[in-house]
């Protein structure tokens, strides 16, 4: 059938125009906001049916400077990445990198040791064959003694000579992974008070000489320095104190020889079990807040729309079934 020539400019203005031959478009699927998207939107694109994507933005703000808040939301995340994970056989390496992540931001060496089996428990390949309280990487001699010294050093009031030791990396990451044989606290970390204390000393006054020259009348007496006392050096506590000698005691000898050294290394912390139910708790991190809205962790925006009670714990508050 042979069409006029009006019908055959119709048509070509028709496909000029994109109305003839063009093919259905279909939707994109939702993908997760760039990594440059404001933290609020990545945190809202989080959903547990991904518990990889909790995994990953916990990396990032764990790898930024670690500021109180961006260390709390990690934890969150990892914890979140870990239960969620460990419902699905599939996605069980995925919950034992996020509880070895975990470890990597967490002080206490209890809470430390039950992470690392929880992640040998859900992957052998994260297995380890030392199941002593010292699971930490080994530290080099040089490393340990320097660590020591640094606090020593700092201790006694020569805080000018070490300000550069306090600033290596690994002494740094040392320092933080035992501060709580320092300050009695697992969370607590010592960094910045031995940073104060390096700065304030040695005495501005008698420079560490313990006396100074005072002229009266004449005469000319040597006394104790009246900023320091003749005692240079920040003060301390006796527990403070006797928290700086178990320090150096462990990193300069990390076996403990008898069971009461290890309970003075420790603070007699008591041995975790590595049960992935308890890892919420310990952390204090309610997990069926698993979704971030309007600037809050909340439960299931569209009640059930994830998973079903196997999914997520229970809340205990939560009448219904």
């Amino acid at each position: 059938m042979m069409c006029s020539p009006a019908i055959w400019w119709w048509l070509i203005s028709l496909a000029a125009c994109g109305l003839v031959g063009a093919r259905p478009q279909q939707a994109a699927p939702p993908t997760a906001p760039p990594a440059n998207s404001s933290l609020n939107d990545r945190l809202e694109s989080l959903h547990p049916s991904d518990p990889q994507a909790y995994f990953l933005l916990g990396e990032e703000l764990a790898a930024e400077p670690q500021t109180p808040g961006n260390l709390e939301l990690a934890q969150r995340l990892y914890v979140l990445a870990i239960v969620l994970a460990s419902k699905d056989e599939s996605l069980r390496t995925i919950a034992a990198g996020s509880a070895l992540a975990l470890l990597d931001i967490t002080r206490s060496e209890a809470d430390r040791r039950a992470l690392r089996s929880i992640s040998s428990a859900l992957d052998a390949r994260f297995g380890t064959r030392d199941w002593s309280r010292s699971t930490e990487a080994s530290v080099s001699d040089d490393v340990a003694y320097a660590a020591a010294t640094t606090v020593g050093a700092i201790r006694a009031g020569m805080g000018a000579l070490v300000r550069n030791e306090l600033k290596r990396p690994e002494i740094r990451s040392l320092i933080d992974r035992f501060s709580a044989l320092i300050t009695g606290s697992p969370g607590q970390n010592i960094l910045p008070t031995l940073e104060r204390a390096a700065e304030a000393w040695p005495c501005p006054e008698c420079r560490n000489e313990r006396i100074v020259t005072k002229r009266h009348t004449g005469q000319v007496e040597r006394v104790l320095c009246y900023t320091c006392g003749g005692n240079p050096g920040p003060t301390l506590t006796r527990e403070q104190f006797i928290g700086q000698l178990r320090f150096e005691a462990q990193v300069l000898n990390s076996t403990p020889r008898s069971w009461g050294a290890q309970v003075a290394a420790d603070l007699g912390a008591p041995l975790r079990e590595a049960d992935i139910a308890e890892l919420p708790i310990r952390f204090g991190i309610d997990v069926t807040l698993a979704w971030y809205r309007g600037g809050a962790w909340v439960a299931d925006p569209g009640q059930g729309d994830f998973g079903g009670e196997d999914a997520l714990s229970p809340d205990p508050a939560d009448p219904s079934p």
